[in-house]
């Protein structure tokens, strides 16, 4: 549920705050969404952190930091936290945006992360937060070790090219994916795969029988389900045994957080992907 949460606040989202950079060595950070955690904690500001939202569970450092949940802030406890920077996802413009800017009236510093809808733009979300911590070197540094292992991963996995694919962000109550102009999107394009759904734009609900005309060669889901599970959810909707990926066994469960997070380990994720790809 808290996926299909944050499905919907992404496409709510509003504009990028932007905020001058934080360079005080006493910072004091909370940082909203998973995947800008992990960024900061590759820009060496592990000790700076000291709030990080309910769903974060990467490093595992994290379970040592006091949590908020993003979709409902309470302003006194933030205030209470005593952050001198708050890292919010740009979705919270339209979701938190008042309790934000009343923090910001009180000297805290906000910043409004846009959401990386591709491989490059995750250039632009490692300087953002680089920028706001006076962390422009690492910035650059963590920018460049990342685009070499996306190029890599292409390099590696030459046969992932051709792939017809369905990927499923989420099973119910409606079957959701994602179209051009998303991270998943452009991943598949990366690797020479076609998204059944590029046609759709951005986040959007899909019937069965659109997926069935479609008639993709692979089914993936990074919903959370196992694979196993995943196969058997696949076995039970109308009109699934014939399709393609279906027929080859090509349907996969893989790692949401690894796929999902527009961060320091995106270039595992698309592994992960190419590997699926590859495996013919």
């Amino acid at each position: 549920m808290k996926k299909l949460l944050l499905i919907i606040l992404l496409v709510l989202t509003g504009c990028q705050h932007a905020a001058a950079p934080t360079t005080e060595k006493s910072m004091r950070i909370i940082s909203l969404m998973p995947s800008n955690t992990e960024i900061l904690y590759r820009l060496g500001l592990g000790r700076n952190i000291i709030g990080v939202s309910t769903v974060d569970d990467y490093p595992k450092d994290v379970a040592t930091k006091q949590q908020f949940d993003s979709f409902n802030l309470n302003k006194e406890a933030l205030l209470k936290a005593q952050p001198t920077l708050i890292v919010a996802h740009e979705s919270a413009k339209a979701a938190e945006e008042k309790i934000l800017s009343a923090l910001q009236q009180k000297g805290i510093k906000v910043i409004y992360v846009k959401d990386a809808t591709s491989l490059t733009e995750i250039d632009d979300t490692f300087m953002q937060i680089a920028k706001a911590t006076d962390r422009v070197k690492e910035g650059r540094q963590l920018s460049a070790e990342v685009n070499k292992e996306i190029k890599e991963v292409s390099r590696k996995y030459p046969a992932a090219a051709g792939s017809r694919v369905f990927m499923e962000v989420s099973g119910e109550p409606e079957i959701y994916t994602g179209g051009r102009g998303t991270l998943f999107d452009d991943m598949l394009t990366t690797l020479h795969a076609t998204n059944v759904f590029h046609d759709i734009e951005g986040w959007q609900p899909v019937s069965k029988e659109a997926i069935v005309r479609k008639n993709p060669d692979i089914l993936i889901t990074t919903s959370g389900q196992q694979e196993a599970d995943y196969r058997k959810t696949v076995d039970g909707r109308g009109g699934f045994r014939q399709v393609t990926a279906v027929k080859k066994s090509r349907v996969y469960a893989l790692n949401d957080d690894l796929l999902s997070r527009p961060g320091p380990r995106i270039a595992k994720g698309l592994e992960a992907l190419a590997a699926v790809l590859a495996d013919k």
